[in-house]
């Protein structure tokens, strides 16, 4: 049987149960890999060095805020629209906030947009959850780690912070590995 899917960056044959990303298993990166280490991987080829990770994440760190229109953006949908159906929309507006690299010719551009993406992706389904529940949105903290910012989004409030326990943390930044 040939494999489901082979490229140079991801790798499946599901019938054996292997799934890469660049030559790397899957449960390899998943015991021992971030998601955005596994992210630098998938983008770059190769995992980072220590100071090529921590550049990384401080890049996607403070680029998690959203342009404060977006915000308005939400109230546009029904109060029962999905929020994947609402997270879908508000990744395709990104473009309209960045008009200025949008040339996909452009390798920097590229590069540019993928961070941002990366980076905002939290913020954006967090948001769109709250907004299912009525709850208000919580702004992201640049002194957590990207799934420790998912989960303080999605379930803290301005009234009360959420406690972020190191296990769920990590099952968490595990799950978007996989």
């Amino acid at each position: 049987a040939l494999p489901i899917c082979q490229s140079s960056v991801t790798f499946i044959d599901g019938e054996k149960g292997i799934l890469q990303y660049r030559g790397y298993p899957i449960d390899e990166l998943a015991s021992q890999s971030s998601f955005l280490e596994t992210s630098y991987l998938v983008l770059n080829g190769e995992l980072p060095t220590a100071d090529a990770l921590a550049q990384f994440e401080n890049e996607i760190t403070y680029h998690t805020l959203l342009h404060e229109d977006m915000r308005h953006m939400y109230q546009a949908f029904p109060l029962r629209a999905h929020p994947m159906a609402v997270t879908s929309a508000l990744v395709g507006s990104l473009s309209t906030f960045y008009q200025q690299e949008v040339d996909p010719l452009n390798d920097d551009y590229r590069q540019i947009q993928l961070r941002r993406l990366i980076a905002k992706l939290p913020t954006i389904c967090a948001w769109a959850y709250k907004y299912s529940t009525g709850h208000p949105f919580v702004y992201p903290k640049n002194d957590l780690s990207y799934a420790a910012n998912l989960l303080h989004m999605m379930f803290a409030t301005p009234s009360e912070e959420y406690e972020i326990k190191p296990a769920l943390e990590r099952a968490i930044d595990t799950l978007l590995i996989l």
